[in-house]
């Protein structure tokens, strides 16, 4: 998922008894390639702002998190899936079938939402931008084949190289021409080319590369795979409803303000996950051994680096964060270090609510997860348009804080239910 809460991502699944040296190289490309992924959204915005102004960075920003919102459509959260089908459910010419299909279908949706809802200015740019947001869903059936082969490290290689050309001939579009269309063209063209080169061209030592339309087994997978995507779709919402509510209400600029306020946030997800990620095999390990005092223990720790590093980041950000930030971008967001400090709590609320999400699959509560993140996005849709209308720009921050809140709550109280029944049932007195 998104917010780095894509599980698959974290071990290599299909050989645990690989050298450790492929799994070192493993680790080491994914963590690249995560964190190119991660910084790729933040280095385009800072090019368009500062070459272009403010408006031309609101237009990026909402393009962008629409089409991420469809992106999803793409993935449809087949990667964890297929990753971790040692057994080979499905095919890959199944799952390459699937994705074809996937792909398709969010480019439709994609053109029929800017032909309903954009401006006809706008229409090319998010065309263009949800172009390039689908090599992000195609190229990740090969990358989750790579992983079920033993081969993570082809995977991350690829997914960092193609992440990179992706933001450095955007970033160079920019700059040369002035003009976001014009980048996304040649960023495609040259994306287009490592795809091929890096994830194509390799899978074909491994499987057959021809798509296997069989539709039984095509509505089988996807029906596996439904709660997932719906999980997906669901939390991409609740990350991009305040800039839903500001495209409604307020103008392009704030679009751009409340990105560039966001991003610290993004430094509390990143400080936890490189401490929390790694403890997660040892997580399901003791669950699966029954040891549930060592289970909720490795929770409080997480717990406590997520607040270790909120409390670092805030301490940075409060005196330095909107002055930074205004160098940084080109923008000037001095007036807002109070919404700044608001989103870094969300920033806590979210990555407190991504452990508690590993500790809710870890004990096999997915249906759960669903009705968790249905709750919060039906009060971020009902609470936007009131909260961004009332307080302005602080309302989007606590829009996303109260989401984030509502999201964490839910998920603890599925943890607490939890650990009463354990405590009620006979084999669990050590907890």
């Amino acid at each position: 998922m998104s917010e780095g809460m894509d599980e698959s991502l974290l071990t290599d699944v299909s050989d645990p008894t690989q050298r450790p040296g492929q799994m070192a190289k493993s680790y080491l490309w994914n963590t690249l390639g995560s964190l190119m992924n991660a910084g790729s959204s933040v280095l385009m915005l800072l090019v368009v702002t500062r070459s272009l102004g403010a408006y031309a960075g609101g237009l990026f920003s909402i393009a962008f998190a629409i089409a991420q919102q469809f992106q999803v459509v793409g993935h449809f959260e087949m990667r964890t899936y297929q990753a971790t089908d040692a057994k080979e459910r499905f095919s890959f010419g199944i799952y390459l079938a699937s994705r074809i299909l996937t792909c398709i279908l969010m480019i439709l949706l994609v053109i029929a939402y800017s032909l309903v809802a954009t401006e006809p200015h706008e229409t090319l740019v998010l065309l263009l931008i949800a172009s390039l947001r689908l090599f992000d869903a195609f190229e990740d059936v090969f990358h989750g084949m790579f992983q079920q082969h033993g081969r993570l490290d082809v995977a991350g290689r690829a997914f960092f190289f193609r992440g990179l050309t992706t933001v450095v001939t955007f970033s160079l579009g920019v700059i040369l021409t002035h003009d976001i269309a014009s980048a996304c063209v040649v960023s495609f063209v040259a994306s287009l080319v490592v795809v091929v080169l890096l994830d194509i061209l390799p899978a074909r030592s491994f499987v057959a590369l021809a798509p296997t339309f069989d539709l039984r087994s095509i509505v089988r997978l996807l029906l596996t795979c439904l709660p997932l995507f719906v999980g997906s779709f669901l939390l991409t919402y609740l990350s991009n409803a305040p800039k839903y509510g500001i495209e409604g209400l307020m103008t392009k600029d704030y679009q751009t303000y409340y990105s560039v306020i966001f991003m610290p946030s993004l430094v509390i997800n990143l400080l936890s996950g490189f401490v929390f990620k790694p403890l997660l095999t040892d997580l399901a390990a003791q669950w699966t051994k029954g040891n549930v005092r060592a289970f909720f223990s490795i929770v409080t720790r997480g717990f406590m680096v997520v607040c270790a590093a909120s409390l670092l980041t805030m301490l940075v950000a409060y005196p330095l964060g909107t002055e930074v930030l205004s160098a940084i971008y080109g923008v000037d967001v001095t007036p807002l270090r109070a919404e700044l400090m608001v989103l870094l709590v969300g920033g806590l609320l979210n990555a407190l609510s991504v452990i508690l999400f590993y500790a809710v699959v870890t004990m096999r509560m997915q249906r759960f997860v669903v009705v968790a993140y249905g709750v919060a996005a039906l009060f971020s849709f009902f609470a936007a348009t009131p909260l961004i209308a009332g307080a302005g720009l602080m309302g989007a921050c606590m829009l996303y804080d109260m989401s984030m809140f509502i999201l964490s709550l839910a998920f603890l109280a599925a943890l607490v239910y939890r650990a009463r029944r354990l405590r009620l049932s006979d084999g669990c007195g050590s907890f």
